[in-house]
This record gives C-alpha cells, structure tokens and sequence, in this order.
C-alpha cells in the first residue's frame, strides 16, 4: 500500500511538471514596455529669465589714444523664453534652442571724452526703453551616454541684441560746454542699437543626482560679429553712425531640474555672456562725412532664471 501511494505522487509531480513544461511564458507588458526606449526624446517650455548687464565702447584717435568711452551699466531686463530640446535616442543626435524678447527698463550712461582740446569730460544720463532679442539654434552629437550621465557637443547660429535709449544729461567733471546746465526734460541724449551674429561651439552636459533631480550644464565659444549703429540725438551731422567688427565671446549656463511627474518638469539656474568686437565707427557714412575710427565694443549679461516643461520620453 505505501509502495502505491509514493508512486500516485510522483505520478502527480510529473504530470505537474510536464503541464508546467506545456504551458507557454507570457512576459508582463510592463516589462516589454521598459525594455524598448524610445527612438525620440522632447521637451518644451517657458523659462523667464531676469538678468542685468552692462555694455561699454571705447573709440580710439589716430594715435592709438581713447577719445571717448560710453559705458552703459545696470540693464536690467525681464525675459520670457519659448524653448524646444529633441534627442534621436538610437544615435545620440540633438538639437536645441529657444527664442525670446523683452525690454531693458532700467540703466544708466556715463559718457566720457578725452579730447586734447577742451577738459575731460564725464556726463550721466539715464537709460529707458531699450531691448533685449535673443535667438539660438544648434546641432549636436551626445558622444558619452549613460543611465546617469550624457555629454554631448554642438555647433550652432546665435542672435543676440540688445539697444539702450539714454535720456537726460548732468556734467560730472569740469567741461562748461557739455550738459552744463543740466539736461532735465526727457529728450533724447544718445541710442546705441547692435546685433551680434555668432557661431557657437559647445558641450553640454547632464548628470542624474537623484531619481527625481538633474544637474545639466552648458558652456559655447561664440565667434562673432558685430552689426550696430550710434545715435548722438543732439548731434544730425553724426546722426546715424554705423559701426561694425569681429570678435569673440562666451555663454555658460547652469541649471537643477526637477521631475514632479513622467510628464512635467520645473528647474532653476543662472547664465553669463558675454561678446566683444573690435573694428570702427564709419563716420565717413553719416551726414557730415569725416573718418572711421577704432572701435572696441563690448557688452555681457548675467542672471538667473526659473523654467517649467513638458517632456516626452
């Protein structure tokens, strides 16, 4: 009877075993779903960005000596930016950019001439009304990708522009023909309008600290060129002044981003740019004729910014 009953279980265990054996492998759909990426990465969103910024000029004499420095200083301007980063996962390529415009409020100028004729002069006026365009566009290749960290390498079109309107006009140093007596009414003093056109070559970078937390940098060397034109308003016979130049320049950006859900991202970070050209102001194309002068131009800016986006992966 005992011999009966061990041989019924084992007889129970094979047929177990042979309907296990029968009986096909159906994998979760989860886990099919998390085994197959996707071909295409997107993200879009707004970002503001508040920054200041400050632009300076030199124009230089035949000598090689300044003859007068315009610098314009606490720009401070407000920007909403539209933004788009798309990434083909299969090859690691990318592209990226963002568009945005806003006005410069705020600021001041301290226009200074150094002419052996008459004293040093140094007069200050206020800046309103100015603006901020700015536009970028860039291809790249993510040579080193990982579950955590990804760095990748880009070329690309930088626009950026910005013009200052000064209002108002006090002497600051001792020269009797220049704003003496003040200038107190709303006329309009001096207009500086220029466009910088850059290729940019740059890495940017993204590392995972959490499962919810990102850190991702940027940094572009911009080869630039400069397209800008002065107005002295009190001055027709100078009225307008072309000015143009080739330089370089630099963009770097910083930024912690936050996953609140599959979909919606929010971040934090800062920036800092900066361009500058040397070339001339073409005094021989305004009304009164004359000759072009040496000119160095610089101009940067720098903030913080807060950014919310949709994201698709």
């Amino acid at each position: 009877m005992r011999r009966v009953l061990i041989t019924h279980v084992a007889l129970c265990d094979l047929s177990a075993g042979a309907a296990a054996a029968d009986t096909p492998v159906v994998a979760e759909p989860a886990a099919v779903a998390s085994a197959v990426s996707p071909v295409f990465s997107f993200e879009g969103g707004l970002r503001y960005w508040y920054s200041s910024g400050e632009a300076s000029k030199d124009l230089y004499g035949s000598r090689g000596k300044v003859m007068s420095r315009l610098t314009y200083y606490d720009l401070g301007a407000l920007s909403g930016e539209v933004f788009l980063n798309a990434t083909h996962n299969p090859t690691g390529i990318f592209v990226k950019g963002f568009l945005s415009a806003a006005g410069i409020a705020q600021g001041s100028l301290t226009d200074e001439d150094y002419l052996d004729e008459e004293p040093y002069s140094r007069t200050l006026s206020d800046q309103h009304n100015g603006r901020i365009t700015y536009f970028s566009a860039d291809l790249g290749y993510n040579f080193w990708n990982t579950p955590r960290y990804r760095i990748g390498a880009y070329v690309g079109y930088n626009f950026w522009h910005e013009n200052y309107h000064a209002i108002h006009c006090a002497q600051q140093a001792a020269n009797p023909r220049i704003c003496e007596p003040a200038i107190t009414t709303n006329m309009g003093g001096v207009s500086e309008d220029d466009d910088w056109h850059s290729l940019q070559l740059g890495l940017a970078g993204q590392t995972q600290l959490t499962e919810r937390l990102t850190l991702s940098g940027d940094v572009a060397v911009l080869f630039t060129r400069l397209d800008g034109k002065d107005q002295h308003h009190l001055r027709p016979e100078i009225n307008p002044t072309p000015e143009d130049g080739s330089g370089h320049g630099v963009q770097l950006e910083a930024m912690l981003n936050y996953k609140v859900t599959d979909l919606f991202n929010i971040g934090v970070g800062g920036r800092y740019w900066r361009a500058a050209a040397a070339g001339a102001a073409h005094f021989e194309e305004t009304p009164g004729g004359g000759s072009p002068q040496i000119l160095h131009l610089e101009v940067e800016r720098y903030g913080v910014f807060g950014q919310a986006s949709i994201k698709f992966n």
